[in-house]
């Protein structure tokens, strides 16, 4: 399993710096990651006066497209405000805890609260909480941190994966592209091989579910494209060392607005800000743990 990605000492992520993004900026997706960040980074998008989860998805959107850690520091005070009474399950303090590195600040000393202590408070027999989002996000938060991720966590998580991928609860019921997305995507983050025979057919399961225009939805079966399950296969494509398909990257710019921001789908806008934060990093070439 993955050990200290960063170096060592965690003092080291508060050390600022600037990080170019990860698409060209000549590239479609280098342009409409441009012009998400910059709706995501302005009032109009809400970020300040949203849920915890939401502003710290945004910060992490806003790392993957270059924004330095000094820059995202005054959005990490305000959700370090809210911080303690959102971050309640393992996958809500591991949020914070993503948003805190990709801040360059030390999860363990965000407004006086330990959120890796609150993540790893909740581990247990492998499973950190109770749905693939806690799973998932608990052991990039570890990686995130320089932490090693418990070999049984790895183990737990690759048991739980159903016929093809993985499904909400991780108890091998109906797979969802979200939640195989998301633990693919956590699952390389902590090293294990993209060879690994789960992580193959989790992914033979995913691409299987694409529309005709190369997007995905949440429940698969080639039904409409959403930005949210777009994006997540995008994401973990990449982890998994694969070219995403010229037309998921399009199907997934065709819900940008022209003021940046991304709709859920085509027939609904959904929350234009939890759509946005996860496109950002598809469109940024990016992939978490962002730091």
């Amino acid at each position: 399993m993955r050990r200290a990605a960063v170096p060592a000492a965690l003092a080291a992520l508060a050390v600022a710096a600037v990080a170019a993004p990860h698409a060209g900026a000549a590239t479609a997706d280098g342009r409409a990651a441009a012009r998400a960040a910059a709706w995501l980074a302005s009032g109009a998008s809400g970020t300040a006066g949203a849920p915890g989860g939401q502003q710290a998805d945004a910060i992490v959107a806003l790392r993957s497209a270059g924004r330095s850690h000094a820059s995202l520091r005054p959005r990490l005070r305000t959700l370090s405000r809210v911080a303690p009474a959102y971050a309640t399950t393992a996958g809500g303090a591991a949020k914070v805890a993503l948003a805190a590195i990709a801040a360059g600040t030390d999860p363990r000393r965000l407004g006086g609260v330990d959120y890796l202590g609150r993540v790893t408070s909740r581990y247990a027999a492998g499973r950190y909480g109770a749905t693939a989002y806690d799973q998932a996000f608990s052991i990039l938060a570890m990686v995130g941190a320089g932490r090693p991720v418990p070999a049984n966590a790895i183990r737990a998580t690759l048991r739980a994966r159903g016929q093809g991928g993985w499904d909400y609860a991780l108890i091998q019921s109906r797979d969802s592209v979200d939640a195989t997305a998301i633990v693919i995507e956590a699952l390389r983050a902590a090293d294990v091989p993209a060879s690994n025979p789960g992580l193959r057919a989790a992914a033979t399961w995913m691409l299987a579910q694409r529309n005709t225009e190369g997007g995905y939805a949440s429940a698969g079966g080639g039904r409409p494209t959403d930005a949210n399950s777009t994006a997540g296969a995008i994401r973990a494509l990449r982890a998994l060392g694969r070219t995403p398909a010229p037309a998921t990257r399009a199907a997934l710019r065709g819900l940008q607005g022209a003021d940046g921001s991304v709709r859920s789908t085509r027939a609904n806008a959904g929350s234009p800000l939890i759509a946005t934060n996860d496109a950002l990093i598809a469109f940024a070439g990016g992939r978490l743990p962002e730091r």
